[in-house]
């Protein structure tokens, strides 16, 4: 990197006052145009007394005495930067004006650029926009709670996150209920069906907004967002507008009965896996609707406290509280605040365990939950978001040491400790999430970030760094992305089944030949000689590691296939003996194109007690032509493939059909034809005594991966990066730079944190010189006021000096668990060099 990382751009100001920029390599000169935070400029040839450079406010940043070449460093407020002379009579003369731009970047050269490459190009996945009563409104995703977490990174690279809310603030229901979403499928019919009594569905204008009734997080999860578009944007009309809405959100809970605890005082919910909208499926769920595991009744469903509902609810009444400070309530602010620490003495009175939160506490102690697990055992995600929220430090090392425990005692193939909830549910949650996936064990992309920031903030800097590397590597081998949710333990594959290929002699009614002088029974019924399968192979065969037995029908008196259809004189089913028990059933078919639906025949398992199961056969699902023949999923394929005298491919498909009832014997197997014109053949068909294995795929399923990205650039950039707010501010006027490049290999970094809702910035670079022991770290920004708090190399308990601008500026030094950090404040908005020896 060029002169400390600077990039170095030549103003040139003759006495005529136009900028140019000049190569002093070539001589040549240019148009000035634009800059960057931190470039180096130099003004030539300037007359006057005195050069003062101001930045878009007007507010001066650079003051020299005039000379032939007048070096200065860009820092101050977004936007035009006036260069202006002063003459002996203290005249001010604007000689020229540059822009100043900036974006969010990290660049070390290498290992960390990549790292914010892969989390930024992740951010805009769900990204769109929604029209409502002929406005438009964008989002980062259309649900509240995604919205919310997403926005954490997007910040950082968008200014229009305030217009999800306004919408929301617009539809607000008159009591303070927040809609979890609005509608953004073509046809929300499902909702509106399933809430016709409750309400939580509703068309407001010519769009319908949905709460999902299970959830109590979209009131503080609104008012969450509310103070990030504040902090963000700094915008204090726009906030004053919105802070009677967020108020009336808090409130929301005492008006809903099914919302708040009387028992505990708290929020409450259905039993869900943490903040989830699908409900536990047990003996205590009621019938009480469409999709029960969905939707609640204020009489008979069972409620309980989950803490992540509570501790998100503390965090926003102190958010609450800050804005309302900001804009002079101060009133309700201490009403906000006040009612924050009596739900935080509650919350940890009930649910905290010495170590964690414990998930869910049952308003009713006469429940007794069979979900398979140790409940107290099991740490949920909304641990690792709480790091995040008003806790104890005492609170915060817990949790990160359990953490720290989990990951050195993860199972087979678990990808990390980010857990949705460890250990799994073995059963109530099946629907919506299967063990080891989703929510019910599977490893949270999207807690990996809240987990990395809070160990962070709280003296675990090399954990923090430990884990934003490890989502990366993990980015790096499954599809450079950073995935909402991964398996959260992936076994060895079982011991392969035993195979027991049916005898189909005895059934088989056509060939798969078509011969010369051959009228009957051809392969497919066709007459075009040699368009057939006579290279397949025959007798017992292993086809895609399957085991089939082929007819060969040289000597079976021409018949090897089993042939349905309602033409041609085809039987229109074929009934075969089985009289077996079998955990799946493999086929070896094909058949004629379908005419409509894809539906090109069916199975029957039939069972010795009578009572039987159907599956459709779908082209393109469980089977494909066997001309050209292309198939590939988890349950089906290309078996065999070949040519023949016509056709250069041809081929068969295999289909795994997992018994339906495994534990009954299956007395016969049906074929059936389809009801359309069409021809559905089998050409072998073997029992398993294991159900078809799938491979497990690394990446789960779920939420948004944007989200995921998210809360990774917000640990990257909070955490690593070091750069956010100061309490009590907006908009970078105030910020905390605490760097912890440390912790890594990256001695030298590029950093630029930018909000582009207001403009506000700060740039630095960061240079470690190791053997000089020495941090010297060059920082520009919009701030009036800089809160420096510097990690210090591990095993250094002090700083020797620090130098500001060449002068001696004076420090304290604190300790966060066994991290030690040099501590001071950089006042005015000129550029700074901070050099910190050791």
């Amino acid at each position: 990197m060029k002169n400390l990382l600077f990039t170095f751009l030549f103003l040139l100001v003759f006495t005529f006052s136009k900028g140019q920029v000049v190569d002093m390599q070539t001589g040549t000169a240019r148009p000035v145009s634009s800059a960057s935070p931190l470039d180096k400029l130099y003004i030539l040839g300037a007359k006057g007394e005195k050069i003062i450079v101001s930045d878009a406010q007007g507010k001066e940043y650079f003051y020299s005495s005039a000379k032939p070449i007048v070096p200065f460093i860009v820092s101050g407020a977004l936007g035009k930067h006036q260069v202006s002379s002063l003459d002996k009579q203290g005249k001010k003369t604007p000689l020229f004006a540059f822009e100043v731009k900036a974006q969010t970047q990290i660049d070390d050269g290498g290992y960390y650029k990549k790292m914010f490459e892969m989390f930024r190009k992740g951010l805009d996945s769900e990204v769109g926009s929604v029209s409502w009563n002929g406005k438009v409104y964008n989002y980062f995703v259309p649900w509240t709670l995604d919205h919310c977490h997403t926005m954490k990174g997007l910040k950082y690279f968008s200014g229009v996150g305030h217009e999800f809310i306004d919408l929301m603030r617009e539809v607000q229901r008159e009591d303070g209920m927040i809609y979890s979403f609005v509608q953004y499928m073509s046809n929300p019919d499902y909702f509106y069906t399933r809430d016709k009594k409750s309400g939580y569905t509703k068309k407001i204008g010519d769009r319908y907004f949905v709460r999902q009734p299970t959830e109590n997080h979209p009131e503080y999860i609104y008012v969450n967002t509310v103070y990030m578009c504040w902090k963000s944007g700094g915008d204090k009309a726009w906030l004053e507008k919105t802070l009677p809405s967020a108020m009336k959100a808090m409130d929301y809970i005492y008006k809903d009965p099914a919302r708040f605890s009387q028992r505990f005082q708290l929020l409450k919910r259905v039993y869900t896996i943490d903040s989830w909208d699908f409900a536990v499926e047990d003996e205590y769920m009621p019938d009480i609707g469409l999709t029960n595991t969905m939707i609640i009744d204020p009489e008979k469903s069972k409620f309980g406290i989950f803490f992540g509902d509570n501790t998100g609810y503390i965090a926003a009444c102190y958010e609450l509280a800050e804005m309302l400070e900001y804009v002079g309530q101060t009133a309700e602010a201490q009403k906000f605040k006040e009612r924050g620490k009596i739900f935080k003495e509650r919350l940890d009175k009930l649910s905290w365990n010495g170590k964690f939160y414990t998930h869910f506490i049952d308003e009713d102690s006469t429940v007794k939950r069979n979900l398979g697990v140790d409940e107290r055992s099991q740490i949920a995600q909304s641990n690792a978001y709480s790091l995040n929220r008003p806790l104890s430090k005492e609170q915060s090392k817990a949790i990160i040491e359990t953490y720290l425990n989990l990951k050195n005692h993860l199972p087979q193939g678990s990808p990390a400790e980010w857990y949705a909830i460890y250990p799994p549910f073995e059963r109530g949650f099946d629907l919506h999430g299967a063990k080891w996936q989703y929510m019910n064990g599977g490893v949270g992309g999207h807690v990996a970030g809240e987990l990395a920031r809070g160990a962070f903030e709280n003296g675990y800097e090399s954990y923090g760094a430990d884990i934003l590397n490890r989502l990366f590597e993990l980015g790096k081998k499954y599809d450079n992305k950073i995935y909402f949710a991964y398996t959260g333990a992936i076994f060895p594959p079982p011991p392969p089944p035993n195979y027991k290929p049916l005898n189909l002699n005895s059934l088989a009614n056509m060939d798969f030949w078509v011969n010369e002088k051959q009228e009957e029974n051809t392969w497919m019924l066709g007459k075009r000689i040699g368009d057939d399968l006579r290279e397949l192979p025959t007798g017992e065969q292993t086809l895609a590691n399957i085991k089939f037995n082929i007819i060969d029908p040289a000597k079976n008196n021409r018949k090897a296939v089993l042939a349905v259809g309602k033409e041609n004189n085809l039987p229109s089913s074929i009934e075969i003996p089985v009289n077996e028990h079998a955990a799946c059933v493999y086929f070896l078919h094909t058949s004629s194109k379908p005419a409509s639906e894809n539906i090109v025949g069916g199975i029957s398992f039939v069972y010795e007690d009578g009572s039987r199961k159907y599956q459709y056969l779908v082209m393109g699902k469980h089977l494909t032509y066997w001309w050209f023949s292309e198939l590939q999923n988890d349950y089906a394929g290309i078996a065999w493939y070949g040519k023949n005298l016509v056709s250069e491919g041809v081929g068969l498909s295999w289909c795994a059909l997992d018994n339906p009832e495994p534990n009954k014997k299956i007395a016969k197997i049906v074929l059936h034809a389809p009801e359309t014109k069409g021809i559905y053949t089998v050409l072998g068909i073997t029992l398993a005594d294991k159900p078809h294995y799938v491979p497990v795929k690394a990446p789960s399923f779920g939420g948004p991966d944007n989200w995921a990205a998210a809360t990774a650039m917000a640990g990257l950039i909070e955490g690593l990066a070091g750069v956010k707010d100061v309490p009590n501010a907006c908009a970078f006027h105030e910020v905390r730079l605490a760097p912890r490049w440390n912790e890594t290999l990256s001695d030298s970094v590029n950093a630029c944190v930018h909000y582009p809702a207001s403009n506000g910035y700060i740039a630095y670079t960061y240079l470690h010189k190791k053997a000089q022991k020495k941090l010297i770290v060059h920082i520009a920004g919009s701030s009036e006021k800089i809160h420096c708090h510097f990690l210090l190399p591990k095993g250094v308990s002090k700083a020797q000096t620090v130098l500001v601008n060449g002068k001696v500026q004076s420090f304290s030094t604190s300790q966060v668990e066994q991290s030690i950090y040099v501590d001071f404040t950089l006042q005015g908005n000129e550029a700074k060099i901070v050099e910190i020896s050791y």
